[in-house]
């Protein structure tokens, strides 16, 4: 139909009637007999002349037409939740604006439905050394390999989740967005890279998607709206990440006994009045402080008082209040160590920044060491601009509110050890072991894993691998069936160094097993005996019982050590499977893929 010309005919100016145009070709013929009785009706209902209304009135309708809304498909790939929980709020967000959404994390994404998108957000986190979760595993190897076809229809944008303290900041969401535009995809808004405190740059990045898809004039009146459908109604304070709850320290134990080579502190923090709930599984994330000693060097070898008064993320203060609570001394991140490069000018730190050992070189050092070793004269305002900001510590929660009320429980280990020849200290371990006490208050927040959670069978065999303070959470668990009355058989297996100083929580699981809660228990103490004995040569011993166990549905929980337990616990259940089931390595690796996306093996490591 040539349309263009049939209305060059009519009551219409060339811009209208190719507006129309471009509407009505793309109409079929229900759809131009219910416009064709619409305009009829605005005819015969206005007070205007009916040549002059039908014009308006059809120009009207074709841009509203024309202006079909956008749509937007979410992808992510999370590992503890947080991805999931920013696609879910981008998604409400542009549900409120009238945008059509569909959301799917990328583990049941089908590929074949790439030809579909037109706008693409990825919200993605980045697991282990620069590795992709688990879930986003598959898509991100289609994307990198021959198969992966054409994405010019595309345009996309993506988050990322990651932690500056880690040399691969951020690597699988910088991954993703190199590949979409190698592939032909349009970046229509640039990467957002997220550190520890993602939730301000997440919904600045949210807001700006939302804009560049509908192209809205007025970024005020998308921002409120977004903000007001998002805000809490209500007087009652809620207590988050952005509005700390300071929670009185109710109980301080060391666990270790006398002789130990540890020092692994039970906390107990009252959260009376706060408001805040928690499941077994989440974090509380608490805020520490570095040392005076720390501080007090870091001055001297900048030459710098600390009376001098600088502009940080929390207001104006002085500079040694800045150093000691708001910014991070310890440990030394590539992003400071870039800053500070800069700034100095420095070769040596730029040859060491585009080397290939990097990680090697930020081991065991902090801000101290970096000042020592490249000496600089720097103004007040310029070394805070190449700090961390101060991040929460994120400790496993060791308890079940159902048992506990309203109090929290934290497992904690006290990290102090040598490097370069100095006597070094965790930031926030011994913020809590040395510069806290009883009845003092430290600030906290609760932080959702929505990934490591028990069952919701009731009956679901559960397996759980924690040594040392990984074992945190498996405390909460058996406090969890305990007080609700569950059946789920469960097994522990716990490690550490010595049986007689280091078996954490022990009269609780001897308890535990007694009243039938916990159904077994293995337990390897590493230096009890000439050779070394780990978790994972218990699940060897047990590997029998282990893969019956999975084949009757049980879930597998490890929590702990990433860079080597984590990895050895991973190996000895691809054994045990291999062996015990008579698998290829293939079908091996195929099985445990199942077991993590159908959440029966989570993982809580750090």
């Amino acid at each position: 139909m040539e349309l263009h010309k049939g209305l060059g005919r009519g009551p219409f100016n060339d811009s209208q009637a190719e507006r129309l145009s471009n509407v009505l070709s793309e109409l079929d013929a229900d759809q131009l007999h219910w416009l064709s009785g619409y305009i009829s009706g605005i005819t015969q209902t206005t007070s205007f002349g009916p040549a002059t209304t039908t014009s308006q009135e059809v120009v009207s309708v074709a841009a509203k037409l024309e202006s079909k809304p956008q749509n937007i498909t979410i992808l992510f790939g999370s590992h503890t939740g947080h991805s999931e929980a920013l696609s879910a709020d981008l998604a409400e967000k542009a549900k409120q604006l009238g945008i059509e959404v569909s959301v799917s994390d990328m583990a049941s994404f089908k590929t074949r439905d790439l030809k579909k998108i037109e706008n693409l957000a990825i919200i993605v986190s980045t697991h282990g050394l620069g590795e992709p979760p688990v879930q986003a595993e598959d898509l991100y190897k289609y994307l990198h390999g021959k198969k992966a076809p054409n994405l010019s229809h595309i345009n996309f944008s993506v988050l990322a989740l990651g932690d500056s303290s880690y040399a691969d900041f951020c690597q699988t969401g910088k991954d993703f967005d190199a590949v979409l535009e190698k592939l032909g995809a349009k970046r229509i808004l640039d990467r957002q890279d997220c550190d520890v405190d993602y939730e301000d740059p997440a919904e600045t990045w949210q807001e700006a998607f939302l804009d560049s898809l509908t192209q809205n004039s007025n970024q005020a009146s998308l921002t409120e709206k977004v903000q007001a459908n998002g805000t809490p109604v209500g007087s009652k304070t809620v207590y988050s990440k952005k509005n700390l709850f300071e929670a009185t320290i109710l109980e301080k134990i060391n666990l270790n006994g006398k002789g130990s080579s540890k020092e692994t502190i039970h906390i107990e923090l009252d959260l009376e009045d706060s408001g805040i709930t928690y499941e077994p599984g989440d974090a509380l994330g608490v805020y520490g402080s570095n040392s005076p000693k720390l501080t007090q060097a870091v001055l001297e070898a900048t030459k710098l008082s600390g009376d001098q008064l600088v502009t940080t993320h929390d207001g104006e203060k002085t500079l040694h209040d800045a150093l000691t609570y708001d910014y991070e001394l310890t440990p030394l991140t590539k992003s400071t160590l870039q800053k500070y490069a800069e700034l100095t000018d420095s070769s040596k730190l730029k040859d060491i920044l585009n080397g290939s050992d990097i990680q090697e070189y930020l081991l065991g050092r902090d801000i101290l060491d970096l000042i020592n070793e490249t000496p600089y004269e720097l103004s007040a305002e310029e070394f805070i601009s190449t700090l961390r900001k101060n991040t929460a510590r994120m400790y496993s929660i060791a308890s079940s509110q159902e048992a506990v009320e309203n109090e929290v429980h934290l497992l904690v280990s006290v990290v102090r050890y040598n490097a370069l020849g100095r006597d070094k200290e965790g930031h926030c371990s011994t913020t809590l072991a040395d510069r806290l006490e009883v009845d003092d208050k430290v600030k906290v927040f609760v932080d959702k894993n929505t990934r490591f959670k028990l069952p919701s069978d009731p009956e679901s065999p559960i397996i759980m691998v924690g040594p040392g303070t990984g074992v945190a959470p498996f405390r909460a668990f058996m406090q969890q069936i305990e007080v609700s009355q569950k059946k789920n058989p469960s097994w522990l297996f716990f490690g550490d160094r010595n049986f007689t100083t280091d078996f954490l929580y022990q009269t609780e699981w001897q308890q535990y097993l007694n009243e039938g809660v916990l159904t077994k228990a293995d337990v390897a103490f590493s230096r009890d005996q000439a050779n070394k004995q780990y978790v994972q040569d218990r699940m060897i011993e047990n590997g029998k019982e282990l893969y019956e166990w999975l084949e009757k549905g049980a879930h597998f929980y490890v929590c702990g050590d990433a860079s080597r337990m984590a990895k050895d616990v991973d190996s000895a259940l691809k054994e045990i499977i291999q062996q015990q089931g008579g698998l290829s390595l293939e079908k091996t690796e195929a099985y445990i893929k199942n077991l993590q996306l159908s959440n029966r093996y989570q993982t809580d490591i750090y």
